[in-house]
C-alpha cells in the first residue's frame, strides 16, 4: 500500500531526471551546487579542498539554458491567438490564478515547464458559493474573488494520475494525488462510488504521518461534477511521464561539462614540470619528533621544497637524486576535440540559438534543412502543448460564463520574421480599394506580415488619424 504523499513507482522513476533537467536550465550555480553528482574528481584521492579548486576551475557550458530561453522566445515570439466570445471571460483571462497571474504568463509557465519534465498539471477550481454572500451582482463576484481559477503543479507535485471508465460511454481520469504546501498537504481528485468529483484534503501531523482533513463534492450551479476537472500537459497524451524535449540537450550538457572537467584538470596538472626527489632522507628532530626543514632547521609538519628564481636545494646525502618531469599536449588535444564535437552536436539541437561564432563553410541548401528540421521539431512540440492548453481554458471558460464558453486557443509557430513583400502589400491594397477585402483584414495580414507592431488596433489607428486631421494647422 502506497502512501498518501508518495508519487507512484512510474512518477518517482523520473524525479532524479527533472532534478538533471533544471540544475541544467538553471545554470552553473546549480550544476556547481551538486558537486560530485555532475562532475567527478581529476584524481581519484582529491581532498576535498583539491575537488573544491578543481570545480571551481572547470568551466560551464549554459546550453541548456540558451536553448529553453531561445526555444520560449521563438513561441513567444508573437503572442498566442485568443478568441474569447465572453466578455467577462475577456476580463478574467487577466487572472487566471489565485494569484492573479494572466492567461499569458500561464502559458509561458506551462509551456517552459513542459520542456523541462514533459508532465505538468492544471486544476481548474472554483470556490463554494456558500463561502459567499446569498446575494451577489456580477462585479460583486469578481471582487470577491468567486470566479474560477487555475492552479498549477510541476511535475515532481504530481503524485498520481490514473484513468479509468469515468461512465459507460466516458474514458477520463478517476484519480489524483497532488502535493500541495512544500510537502505539508496532500490534495486527492477521485471520482467517488456515486460517480461524482470529490476532493479530499490530507494534512501532515506533527508525527509526519497524514491524516484527513476535509472531504467535499464541489459543485457548480448547484450541480455535483462528474468529472476531474484536472489536465496533464505533454506531448504524449500519457497520464505517466516520458522523455522531455529538452532531455538530450541536458544530456549533451553534461558530456561537456565532465569532459570540460578532463580539460582543467590536464592543463592543470601538466602545465607545470612534475618533481620527483629520490633518496632523500630527512632528519628528525628528537624532542618534537618532527620533520626538520633542511632550509630553515626548524621542527616542521611538512617539508615543502621552494620553486622560484634563485633558489638553492642542497642535500648532505650524495644518493638523492631530483628529476623534473614535463608532458606533452597530446592528451589535451584529444580532450579539446571531444568538447569540439559536443559542441557541434548541441549546436545541431539548436542550431539557430548556439551557432558557433565561426561556422565552417556550409551550403545553403545544408543550412535551410538544418533550419527545417529544429523548426519541424520546435512546431511539433507547441501545436501539441497548444492544443492540451486550449482545452484548459476552454474548461476555464465553461466555468466562468457558462451561457458563452467559446475559446480558441493557439500558441505561436511563426518562428522567423519574414516581412511581407511589397507585391503582395499591392495586392492586398487592390482588393481593399474594390471592397473585396475590408480593412480589419488587411491590418491583420500587415501583423502578420511583420510590418506592423503586436496589438495593433485599427479602431484606435482611425482615432489617431482623425485627430492629426484636427491637429494639423490649415494649410493658407
Amino acid at each position: 500500500m502506497y502512501k498518501i504523499n508518495e508519487a507512484t513507482k512510474e512518477i518517482a522513476a523520473w524525479h532524479d531526471r527533472w532534478k538533471r533537467n533544471r540544475d541544467f536550465v538553471a545554470g552553473e550555480e546549480a550544476v556547481k551546487a551538486c558537486g560530485l553528482t555532475y562532475l567527478p574528481k581529476a584524481r581519484l584521492d582529491d581532498s576535498p579542498a583539491e575537488y573544491e579548486d578543481h570545480k571551481q576551475r572547470t568551466g560551464f557550458f549554459p546550453a541548456a539554458f540558451k536553448i529553453a530561453q531561445g526555444w520560449s522566445g521563438l513561441i513567444f515570439r508573437k503572442p498566442p491567438k485568443r478568441n474569447i466570445a465572453s466578455k467577462r471571460v475577456e476580463l478574467l483571462a487577466g487572472l487566471v490564478t489565485q494569484d492573479n497571474r494572466s492567461m499569458i504568463d500561464v502559458a509561458q509557465w506551462i509551456t517552459r515547464e513542459t520542456m523541462i519534465t514533459n508532465f505538468t498539471g492544471s486544476l481548474t477550481d472554483h470556490p463554494a458559493r456558500s463561502e459567499f454572500p446569498d446575494t451577489m451582482s456580477a462585479a460583486q463576484e469578481l471582487q470577491l474573488g468567486y470566479r474560477p481559477y487555475e492552479a498549477l503543479y510541476a511535475g515532481e507535485n504530481i503524485l498520481e494520475v490514473t484513468r479509468g471508465i469515468i461512465n459507460p460511454s466516458t474514458i477520463g481520469i478517476v484519480h489524483v494525488r497532488l502535493l500541495e504546501n512544500d510537502g505539508k498537504q496532500v490534495r486527492q481528485l477521485r471520482i467517488n462510488e456515486s460517480g461524482f468529483y470529490e476532493v479530499i484534503l490530507h494534512e501532515k501531523t506533527e508525527g509526519n504521518d497524514f491524516v484527513e482533513k476535509s472531504r467535499i463534492v464541489p459543485t457548480f450551479n448547484g450541480q455535483a461534477l462528474t468529472e476531474i476537472p484536472f489536465s496533464i500537459i505533454n506531448t504524449d497524451d500519457s497520464v505517466v511521464p516520458t522523455p522531455a524535449l529538452l532531455q538530450h540537450c541536458v544530456d549533451l550538457n553534461l558530456q561537456h561539462y565532465v569532459m570540460e572537467g578532463c580539460l582543467s584538470a590536464a592543463i592543470h596538472l601538466t602545465s607545470g614540470p612534475q618533481i620527483t626527489i629520490t633518496g632523500f632522507n630527512p632528519e628528525v628532530d628528537p624532542q618534537t619528533k618532527k620533520l626538520i626543514d633542511p632550509f630553515t632547521g626548524q621542527p616542521t609538519d611538512k617539508i615543502e621544497f621552494p620553486v622560484a628564481p634563485g633558489a638553492v636545494w642542497a642535500f648532505k646525502s650524495q644518493d638523492t637524486e631530483v628529476e623534473w618531469n614535463t608532458y606533452d599536449a597530446k592528451g589535451q588535444e584529444l580532450t579539446v576535440g571531444k568538447l569540439r564535437d559536443l559542441k557541434d552536436a548541441l549546436s545541431a539541437i539548436g542550431h539557430s540559438i548556439l551557432a558557433p561564432e565561426k561556422p565552417a563553410p556550409e551550403a545553403a541548401e545544408t543550412q535551410l534543412i538544418r533550419r527545417a528540421a529544429e523548426n519541424a521539431m520546435l512546431a511539433d512540440f507547441t501545436l501539441k502543448v497548444s492544443k492540451q492548453q486550449e482545452k484548459i481554458w476552454k474548461r476555464f471558460a465553461a466555468i466562468a460564463d457558462p451561457a458563452n464558453p467559446d475559446l480558441t486557443f493557439e500558441l505561436n509557430v511563426d518562428f522567423l520574421p519574414v516581412p511581407m513583400d511589397a507585391p503582395r502589400i499591392t495586392a492586398l491594397s487592390a482588393l481593399v480599394e474594390k471592397r473585396h477585402l475590408s480593412l480589419q483584414t488587411f491590418h491583420e495580414a500587415l501583423e502578420e506580415g511583420e510590418l506592423m507592431p503586436h496589438g495593433f488596433s485599427p479602431a484606435l489607428e482611425a482615432e489617431r488619424i482623425a485627430q492629426e486631421a484636427i491637429d494639423r494647422p490649415p494649410v493658407l
